[in-house]
């Protein structure tokens, strides 16, 4: 335990003096952030109305409540601060009375000169001035909550955080591995593999100890990726035994590198292959029909991104997570059998 802890300590050390640390640490924060700005904000949820409601050019109080059951609404004293307000960041519609053409007027950020298009305040000024008119007639819009047939299967999470999270946490294990695959080549150039022959350390205290830095950096990200991205409602424990197990496959390809690579630009080259391999089954999971996805199951990191999909959309039962997660591990290890041979000739070790 007491080497595995000084390999560990001295992996960090060695991480960041040759910023592959400070890389793993940066990047993932700076793609969390890319997603979380695609993330639908709030104000995109309902429509908004810039409103005067006071002195000559105020809107009827009916008319206001009307457009605050459908959207929100911002009350201005006058029209100069609703213009201001227009002139901001935030799509929003603007509304005024106008007592010299005895009409309401209503405003849009960007409107072109062809452009027919009703706003949604006009559309209920003109069914208030029906109502008050021609009482008999029924009204012309009408706002539902019901969800349509064909969106019935839907969550109400994102797109963006569900997915997008299941992608995030399979890119930072294949880059974790990228990571462990390019120290294990720095350590044969230096010969540090070969050192272990005769050292007290263990070859497996030694990779486990080389790994404990990115797993510990993979469950980091994976847990503030879940706030970030606004999935804190899901099981944790499930997502963290899909991530735990998923990242057999993070170490088998680390081994794959370090131990097929030569230097470490022959090792950069066969990591791009694998990742390359991995993001194309990434891809087709998430564009494919669920029909064809069977020509994915013999990639580990399939099954991780459906079981963490699942999860974010919180549809996953324990029973389903665990089979998932499972087989990735299985599979993992499996490939790790097939190319052990190769893997220890290249790393210069002993069966």
């Amino acid at each position: 335990m007491k080497q595995l802890w000084r390999i560990f300590l001295f992996d960090i050390m060695m991480s960041f003096k040759n910023f592959m640390g400070a890389y793993l640490l940066i990047v993932p924060m700076i793609i969390l952030l890319i997603l979380r700005s695609f993330l639908p904000a709030v104000d995109s949820a309902s429509a908004n109305f810039a409103v005067v409601n006071d002195g000559p050019n105020a809107v009827d109080r009916e008319l206001i409540a009307t457009l605050d059951e459908i959207g929100d609404v911002s009350l201005y004293p006058n029209i100069e601060e609703l213009k201001d307000r227009m002139a901001a960041i935030g799509e929003i519609e603007g509304l005024y009375w106008d007592p010299v053409a005895g009409q309401y007027v209503s405003l849009v950020e960007k409107t072109g000169e062809d452009n027919e298009m009703f706003t949604l305040a006009a559309r209920y000024i003109r069914q208030q001035y029906l109502k008050d008119n021609y009482p008999e007639l029924p009204r012309m819009v009408n706002f539902s909550e019901a969800v349509p047939p064909e969106l019935s299967e839907r969550t109400e999470i994102s797109p963006v955080a569900s997915m997008g999270g299941s992608l995030f946490i399979v890119f930072i294990t294949i880059m974790t591995a990228f990571m462990m695959g390019l120290a294990i080549v720095e350590d044969k150039d230096q010969g540090t593999i070969l050192a272990l022959r005769i050292s007290p350390v263990s070859s497996s205290d030694y990779y486990v100890g080389r790994s404990l830095f990115p797993f510990l950096v993979t469950i980091a990200y994976a847990v503030i990726g879940v706030f970030m991205l606004g999935l804190a409602g899901i099981n944790l424990l499930q997502m963290l035994m899909v991530v735990t197990l998923s990242f057999s496959t993070a170490m088998v390809f680390g081994l794959f590198i370090g131990g097929m690579g030569k230097n470490e630009i022959e090792a950069m080259g066969i990591g791009k292959v694998g990742a390359m391999l991995f993001i194309f089954a990434l891809v087709a999971a998430a564009l494919l029909p669920d029909n064809w996805h069977w020509t994915l199951w013999w990639m580990p990191v399939y099954w991780t991104f459906d079981a963490l999909e699942e999860i974010f959309i919180q549809q996953a039962d324990w029973f389903t997570v665990a089979w998932k997660s499972l087989l990735a591990f299985v599979l993992a290890g499996g490939y790790f059998l097939l190319l052990r041979k190769r893997i220890v000739r290249g790393l210069g070790a002993t069966e």
